[in-house]
């Protein structure tokens, strides 16, 4: 495919599809006027279109004819109240949850726990396409329209499905199911070739989604499904750009890159020498890393990938290679469904999207009631904290998601929601829970008051010992020059503040003085690899912030820098 012949398609392409995404984000901005109205037709709609399945014969779906029905019928649920359900659809049942046919199980991140298989069905496919798809590009054009070049992407999204079923339905992360679902404009839109994005798990990769952005001057943007992606990229970036040079110079895959025998051959064909964009890229490169991107990239417009919550720390970082670009967090979404979109820029906040699950929210206050109180999306009270709670069209019903999140308004009549942390990456020794939110506080305003760069930190609740007491590993550069006592009373000082319940229990004697132990270089990127060889997606993978898995636990251990580390809780 020529160059010239590419461009012109691709903007082609991409005008028609932005016109499509326009009208597509009117009509979403419409169901923000009567967000409430639409959010209960839909849930009406899924009880009507599910009432004849195991499911709904079992709660009497025929007689429910109000939300409020539904709710005082309907119990609220959690992963482990679906899974007899689920083994029974993967075996090849049909009619269980749902009407409709599963299409591929979608499987959750496996970060935090248990991977869990969440069934996907068309209805709800297309919904979160014309979310992902439509609506995120209509917002990202209304943004940047100054800087819309139509030019293609860097994406970084793999294709990789996980299996199959007993009956052979597919499993698969959404991400990846979408990505195999678009396989025929991907050339189009993205650098990266297909045969690259189908490779599965090998630091190679990265080496080959820079190598084909490299060769585009045009790049339009990055994105992933989470910045610390991005940053892992830009950092590979600036360790391998001598020899991603010297292939666009003579149009090579270098011998030192390991994939199959074949696929080099493919990707051999589509390369040619281009010693005048090498050129420029070894000018700017031997002229420093700092803001990069947009040095090698003059077009690149922005960065695509959730960068709120724990991804912060993250953020910072990637800002070292980017400077200014804004970042679009994009979408606030589990695999069973969309739960919000970002309107803006570089705010990760999200409106509720009341065309995609059925809400419910429980005050946070309220969580561990024994009778609980939902309440609507027209309900909530800016400022406060709720636990999410979604009915999606695929069989999940009242399903207690486990996000805990903030509104900080509303848009029109639909809440805009911060995500602030999973329920169970809230960690409590003795009833003092301290939030994720609180942790990553504490510990960013620790270092940055040091002056000492922070990679990457976790918390485990140690009950080996008592009082119980916090252990925060934590990767730093230059570990050896720090004060381990005083980093120690640091952090202690600043998670009191970061949460006075936690101060109460300690002047208490309630809770021991944490302990600060520093792990080894890398040793989070290590992590993130026994997470991926334990199940995890390879798109959707994070570091857990709270660890409490035995196998973790005994990896941050042995990864320690004092090799007279006292012991830890057995687990």
């Amino acid at each position: 495919m020529g160059a010239i012949l590419l461009i012109q398609t691709t903007k082609a392409m991409l005008y028609v599809f932005l016109k499509v995404a326009k009208i597509y984000k009117k009509g979403f901005e419409k169901d923000l006027k009567c967000a409430g109205q639409k959010n209960d037709q839909l849930l009406m709609e899924i009880i009507r279109k599910n009432s004849d399945t195991e499911y709904g014969k079992k709660y009497g779906f025929k007689t429910i004819d109000t939300p409020n029905k539904f709710k005082n019928v309907v119990p609220l649920t959690e992963y482990n109240d679906y899974k007899g359900f689920i083994e029974r659809i993967a075996n090849g049942e049909d009619n269980i949850l749902t009407s409709e046919k599963i299409e591929y199980f979608g499987i959750s991140s496996g970060t935090t726990g248990g991977q869990k298989l969440i069934p996907v069905t068309k209805s709800m496919r297309k919904s979160i396409s014309g979310y992902m798809g439509l609506l995120t590009q209509a917002v990202l054009y209304e943004n940047l329209s100054k800087k819309w070049s139509y030019g293609r992407g860097l994406n970084l999204i793999s294709m990789c499905s996980s299996g199959e079923s007993e009956a052979g339905i597919t499993i698969s992360a959404g991400t990846s199911r979408g990505m195999s679902s678009m396989e025929k404009v991907i050339p189009y839109i993205w650098t990266t070739p297909v045969e690259v994005l189908k490779l599965d798990g090998k630091e190679e990769i990265n080496y080959l989604h820079l190598l084909f952005a490299l060769r585009d001057k045009n790049l339009m943007y990055i994105s992933a499904a989470f910045i610390p992606s991005v940053l892992d990229l830009l950092r590979y970036l600036e360790k391998k750009w001598p020899d991603l040079v010297r292939d666009i110079a003579t149009g090579t895959i270098s011998p030192l890159i390991n994939i199959p025998v074949e696929l080099r051959h493919n990707l051999q064909g589509k390369m040619r020498p281009d010693p005048n964009r090498a050129a420029e890229l070894e000018k700017e490169f031997t002229s420093g890393i700092n803001r990069i991107v947009t040095r090698i990239w003059p077009k690149c417009a922005f960065i695509w990938g959730v960068a709120g919550a724990g991804f912060k720390v993250y953020l910072e970082k990637v800002k070292k290679y980017t400077g200014d670009l804004p970042v679009y967090s994009g979408i606030y979404a589990a695999t069973e469904g969309v739960i919000g979109i970002e309107m803006g820029l570089d705010k990760a906040v999200y409106t509720a999207a009341p065309g995609s699950v059925y809400y419910e929210f429980i005050h946070i206050d309220d969580c561990d009631c024994k009778d609980i109180t939902t309440y609507s999306i027209e309900e909530l009270t800016i400022g406060e904290k709720y636990e999410v709670v979604i009915t999606n069209s695929a069989g999940f019903y009242r399903y207690r998601l486990g996000d805990v999140v903030k509104v900080t308004g509303y848009r029109d009549k639909s809440p805009e929601l911060e995500f602030l942390y999973r329920k169970n990456q809230l960690i409590s020794i003795n009833a003092e829970k301290t939030s994720e939110h609180a942790v990553r506080q504490a510990i960013t305003e620790t270092f940055k008051h040091l002056e000492v760069e922070l990679v990457d930190y976790t918390v485990m609740a140690d009950i080996n010992i008592s009082p119980g007491r916090y252990v925060f590993f934590v990767e730093v550069n230059n570990w050896e020059e720090i004060d381990k006592a005083e980093a120690e009373e640091l952090l202690e000082s600043k998670l009191c503040l970061a949460n006075p319940r936690y101060e109460k229990f300690r002047k208490g004697m309630k809770i021991g003085h944490l302990s600060l132990e520093f792990v080894k270089p890398h040793t989070f990127d290590s992590l993130k690899a026994l997470l991926l060889s334990r199940g995890a997606s390879r798109n959707q993978v994070k570091i857990p912030r709270v660890v409490n898995r035995a196998e973790l636990i005994e990896f941050l251990k042995s990864n320690t820098c004092d090799t007279k580390v006292e012991e830890f809780a057995e687990v």
